[in-house]
């Protein structure tokens, strides 16, 4: 309207909002079974949405439920993996979600991590010269491991290589230092037992004829 002011221009207004009866907000709980496999751990169990909203037409049969919502159960009986499920709310008798009825739940499962010792693994010498001898002292080794413990349950000699480098090497003595190989993925070395070994070479005395 032309010509008119209004004085204050604008007020604070304060209002309660409460929900209607027979509505109410509950928070989700992913329900489980089984157990997962060996050697593995279970690290996270998430749900999205998080929070749903329920109805009933019996306010207080809302009102008698506990804070949350279970879902219907998800078997995890030898899982070694994550998982991304969508699971149905175990809602009991004359209630109904608002929106979505399912879950969309997030499982998170990990390798437990350990160590394993692998006793008396041969040395391989490379790069030494055919005129050479070479003696070393220990000619075993031991090596600990870490990593996922399935894993390591596996872990055989045969997937070791432990070596020394003698390429250029004179005769002489000396201490060096000893190297791992391994391909198994998600293994470390921790420790080499010694970490260095006693190393002579000398020279091949020829033969009289």
């Amino acid at each position: 309207v032309n010509g008119v002011s209004i004085k204050p221009a604008s007020i604070n207004v304060k209002q309660e909002i409460t929900q209607r009866g027979g509505y109410r907000n509950l928070g989700v709980k992913a329900v489980t079974t089984g157990k997962i496999a060996s050697g593995y751990w279970l690290t996270n169990i998430s749900s999205d949405p998080p929070v749903v909203t329920v109805f009933s037409t019996d306010p207080n049969l809302v009102n008698s439920l506990p804070g949350f919502i279970e879902t219907v159960p998800l078997d995890l009986i030898d899982a070694k993996e994550d998982l991304e499920v969508s699971l149905p709310l175990n809602l009991p008798a004359g209630v109904i979600a608002v929106g979505k009825s399912t879950i969309r739940v997030n499982v998170s499962i990990s390798p437990i991590l350990g160590s394993k010792t692998i006793t008396a693994i041969p040395i391989d010498v490379v790069s030494s010269q055919p005129d050479l001898q070479v003696e070393i002292s220990p000619d075993r080794v031991d090596v600990i491991f870490s990593g996922p413990l399935p894993t390591l349950d596996q872990l055989k000699i045969s997937d070791i290589r432990v070596l020394i480098d003698l390429t250029g090497k004179k005769p002489g003595t000396y201490q060096v230092e000893l190297q791992v190989e391994i391909d198994i993925p998600d293994v470390q070395v921790e420790s080499i037992l010694p970490a260095t070994i006693g190393v002579e070479i000398s020279a091949v005395t020829p033969s009289s004829s």
